[in-house]
């Protein structure tokens, strides 16, 4: 299966997917839902029409009297445009919040989703006001060779400044399904202890792929029209972040110098395959 083949195969299961889960959606009753809304999860996009699909993540939530759950629900609530702008102006991080939805918790995207019918309005549940008190405390890794990691739940990693070589960068390990970075600290630590391989290998594997692109796409009036080097381009790289995921996987982030007019420039791979990709999101 060549590159296209299997972008159009991936393309088609998320296709299905989504036909699933609407099945899945439209056989559910109606129901009260009341939930917190989760550091990062208010966002939307234009559904067509004059549309808008508002987004909202409950980390703690309950479906009418029954228990109270903590895997994450995706709520999507399709409106007008004037009515999107309203609650998102309403809405908070952290706000206890009522609604009615048809909810699937074993959805056949892999986790809980909802189909909002109503926004009812904020809500003061007790229990899940608390919980929302409690999101707001600071969670502390203390780890041994890294030192203080603090957790971004809006990310669901653990960050802290680290020194890497002769310069300081941040470190994100990246939690498990448990909410444990031990996985991604171990991840980590694998690349911390060969730096200088690790620089190098990734350094090349950023101007392998990236240096012909500036060549022939993004050369600037004043940089000329003689190709730039590979010892000019990655001299103007400078590493910034390094993410370090649970499964051995890794990206590292550098500031690009106006290489590509501000974009990051971005090195994806493992720890067993090496770097494996390079991107300029953003």
């Amino acid at each position: 299966m060549n590159e296209r083949e299997a972008e159009d195969a991936g393309e088609a299961e998320v296709a299905a997917r989504r036909r699933a889960l609407d099945e899945q959606i439209a056989a559910r009753p109606v129901e009260e839902v009341v939930g917190v809304v989760d550091f990062g999860g208010r966002g939307g996009w234009p559904a067509g029409g004059g549309l808008m699909t508002l987004c909202l993540s409950l980390c703690h939530w309950r479906t009418g009297s029954g228990p109270l759950r903590s895997q994450r629900l995706t709520t999507r609530f399709t409106t007008s445009s004037e009515d999107y702008a309203s609650l998102m102006s309403r809405i908070k991080v952290l706000d206890v919040v009522r609604l009615r939805a048809r909810v699937v918790e074993d959805s056949a995207i892999g986790t809980p989703q909802a189909e909002v019918v109503e926004f009812l309005g904020h809500d003061d549940d007790p229990e899940l006001a608390r919980m929302a008190v409690d999101r707001k405390i600071p969670v502390v890794h203390e780890d041994p060779y890294f030192g203080e990691l603090v957790l971004e739940r809006a990310y669901d990693w653990f960050k802290g400044d680290v020194k890497w070589r002769r310069s300081t960068v941040d470190l994100m390990a990246v939690t498990d399904e448990s909410g444990s970075p031990a996985a991604a600290i171990a991840t980590a630590r694998s690349l911390w202890d060969q730096p200088e391989a690790w620089t190098r290998r990734v350094e090349e594997f950023a101007v392998q792929e990236l240096l012909p692109v500036k060549n022939e796409n993004w050369l600037d009036e004043d940089e000329g029209e003689a190709p730039l080097t590979p010892q000019l381009f990655l001299r103007r790289m400078k590493l910034e972040a390094i993410t370090a995921n649970p499964d051995g996987s890794f990206e590292f982030w550098f500031d690009d110098g106006d290489l590509f007019l501000g974009h990051s420039i971005q090195v994806r791979g493992t720890l067993s395959e090496g770097p494996t990709d390079a991107d300029i999101p953003g």
